[in-house]
Formats: C-alpha cells, sequence, structure tokens
C-alpha cells in the first residue's frame, strides 16, 4: 500500500498544476502569436503613410503582452484576437495614403514638364527673332528666360524632392511651380 500511495502523493502536484493551468492560456499565445505576425506586417509604407493607425496597433499589441506577462490570459486573448484585423485596417489606410500621393503629385506635376518645353521653344524662337512681338522689349524677354531658368531648377528640386520620399513637400512645391509656369505661359504670349 505504501507504494500505491508513494505514486498518489507524486501524482497531486501535477494533476494541480493541469488543473490550475487557465484554459485561456494556448488561445491566448496562439493570439499573440498571430498578432506579433500582424504587426511585423506594418513596417515600411504602413509607418509612413498611417502612422497613428499603427500607433494604435502596436499599442494594443504591448497591452496584450502585459497582460499575458501578467496572466491575463482572457483579457490577453480579447485584445490580440483584434490585432490582426487592425492591422489590416492599417494596411488598406496607408495603401489609400499612398495612392492619394501618387495622384496629387501627378495631378500638380502632370503637365509641367510639357509647360517647361513649351515656354523653351517659345523663348528660343523670340530669342533669334528680329523683332519681338507688342507687349515685349528684350527686358521682358530676359525676365521670361531667367522666369524659365528657375522653374526647370524648381522642378528638378521637386522631383529630386519627390524621390527622396517628401512627397507632401515636393507636392506644394509642384503645385506653386505650375502656378509660376501659368504665368511664365502668359507672359509669352501662350495662354
Amino acid at each position: 500500500m505504501t507504494k500505491t500511495w508513494k505514486m498518489m502523493a507524486a501524482a497531486v502536484p501535477f494533476v494541480f498544476a493541469v488543473a490550475c493551468t487557465d484554459a485561456a492560456k494556448a488561445p491566448a499565445e496562439a493570439a499573440m502569436t498571430a498578432a506579433g505576425a500582424a504587426v511585423d506586417s506594418l513596417k515600411g509604407d504602413a509607418t509612413r503613410f498611417a502612422p497613428s493607425a499603427v500607433k494604435a496597433v502596436e499599442a494594443s499589441y504591448a497591452t496584450a503582452k502585459d497582460l499575458i506577462a501578467k496572466q491575463d490570459y482572457k483579457g490577453a486573448l480579447a485584445i490580440a484576437g483584434d490585432i490582426p484585423a487592425k492591422a489590416k485596417e492599417a494596411l488598406a489606410q496607408a495603401a489609400a495614403a499612398k495612392d492619394a500621393l501618387v495622384k496629387a503629385w501627378a495631378d500638380a506635376g502632370g503637365s509641367i514638364p510639357k509647360m517647361l518645353e513649351a515656354a523653351k521653344s517659345r523663348l528660343d524662337i523670340l530669342a533669334q527673332a528680329k523683332k519681338l512681338p507688342a507687349g515685349m522689349d528684350k527686358a521682358a524677354l530676359a525676365k521670361a528666360q531667367g522666369g524659365l531658368a528657375s522653374l526647370q531648377s524648381g522642378w528638378t528640386a521637386a522631383s529630386e524632392q519627390y524621390k527622396a520620399g517628401d512627397w507632401s513637400g515636393a507636392i506644394a512645391k509642384a503645385k506653386d511651380l505650375k502656378a509660376q509656369g501659368m504665368d511664365l505661359l502668359k507672359s509669352i504670349g501662350l495662354q
């Protein structure tokens, strides 16, 4: 009988350990694994184009990690279960914001190269003309040529700014350049 009692005494801690294990632990850990993968997917464009959404997802993940550390598996499961959907929303927001910026760049700067080409062609013709049209003298021609040079360097700078990732700044600069280009075209009789 003592052998039976010894086996039962050895089994009691194991039984208590199994009985005391929270049933929500395994699902919470699985949800945390999925949540961790979702948070990792938010690197790159999402951080750049939807930073507030990414911060909210990261904050939820940090809260869930804290709850796991405190062994509040039900609470962690509730929070971690929502993280993949929130990450997907953040990615969608980032994609929409990026698409809007690409479209804004195309709208703001798409016509500038053609505008610069037309102005250059017209100014080249005027520079070679023996007689300038009415309302234009050599000083106005020189001013227009200087304006064209300024627009060309501005366009180069805006393009570099866009390539470097400062899309909002490049779009604002392109809008200003477009307005200046329209004024230049009017001054040389193309509008």
